[in-house]
This record gives structure tokens, sequence and C-alpha cells, in this order.
């Protein structure tokens, strides 16, 4: 370990956006860039649901039950979810939960620029992908690949600054290349109806 010689620092954020506003995820997300200068990607994903969420209030089944009883184990609360799709979690009547689409939003540092430009939404710097139903998200690959190759470029960088570092460790993290394909849309459709 060469822990004593490099400077620890955050190089990626990921914000989850659920009943934030945008205005308020974009005033945190400048703050991040504000307070952390090295960023080199920032990533913004919104749950849309496609109603708002309202209490069940206290009338209904499934209102005595959930005060009555243990938390659900995931089995349990997979009987209630249909495994074909992760739109909706209806139970007694009540919608739990009504996804209607999921946003991937990235931005990356552009070299020759200070810091990350998050007001920026077109360009090398952004990418924009919409899981469910349209799913496209070639160009958050893209984005996530470039964003790997900075976070291996700043470490080959702390790693020439370490004088116990082999140059066959540094070659071979030079030589690294991302996958050609990080995110596949059936893993990330069959996590979002698992965790819904």
């Amino acid at each position: 370990m060469h822990s004593n010689n490099v400077s620890e620092r955050q190089l990626w954020m990921i914000e989850c956006v659920f009943t934030q506003t945008n205005r308020d995820v974009m005033h945190k997300l400048c703050a991040y860039v504000r307070d952390n200068p090295e960023l080199l990607v920032v990533s913004k994903i919104v749950l849309k649901q496609a109603t708002p969420y309202h209490s069940p209030g206290s009338s209904g089944s499934i209102a005595r039950e959930l005060r009555s009883s243990e938390l659900m184990t995931e089995a349990e609360w997979d009987c209630y979810c249909d495994n074909n799709e992760f739109t909706a979690v209806i139970i007694d009547g009540h919608t739990w939960h009504s996804l209607s689409s999921v946003e991937i939003h990235l931005w990356m540092w552009q070299p020759g620029n200070s810091k990350l430009d998050i007001d920026c939404q077109e360009g090398d710097g952004y990418a924009f992908g919409t899981l469910h139903p349209t799913i496209n998200l070639t160009d958050i690959d893209k984005v996530f690949q470039h964003g790997l190759d900075l976070i291996k470029d700043a470490i080959v960088l702390e790693l020439q600054k370490l004088a116990d570092v082999e140059q066959a460790t540094i070659h071979s993290m030079e030589d690294w290349t991302p996958p050609p394909r990080l995110l596949n849309p059936k893993v990330l459709a069959k996590a979002l109806i698992y965790g819904a």
C-alpha cells in the first residue's frame, strides 16, 4: 500500500433523485462541484413517478396490517410485485410506487476547463439517457467510459508520483481500457423490478 504519499480525492459523485425538485438538486450539485473542484464526473439519476405518492391513510386492510406487522421480508414483498414490470407496486388497491421513467444525466470535466460545468447540457461534457419506456443508454455508456478513462489517468498520475511503484504496475494501468458496454438495460430493469 502506498497511502503515505497519496492524497485522497473525490473523482465521481452520483446523486439519486426521487422527491426533490430539479432546482433543489441542481443547487446541491453546484455546491458539490464548488466544494470539490477536482471532481471529474457528476451524475444525476432521476426516478420519475407516473402519479404523485400519497399515504394510504388509516383505512383499508393494508394500513391495519402494516401497523401491526413486522417489516416484510424480500420474499413477502415480491409476492406483491409483478416480475415482468417495474412500473407500479399496488397493494390492497393502494399505489405505493408508480415509476414512469428513470433519467440519467452525466456531466464530465473537459480538458481546458477549470472545473465541471453542470449548467451545460450539450456537447462532449454532457450525456442524457432514459430507462423505460425508451431504453437508450449509448451516450451514457460513452460518458461512463470516458469518465473511467479520466479516473485512470488521475490514478496513473498519482502512481507516477510514488517512488516505490514498479513501472510494470504503471504500464498495466495505462494499458487498461474500460469494457465496451458498461450498462446492461436488462440488468438495470431487473434491479428496478426487485428494488421496487
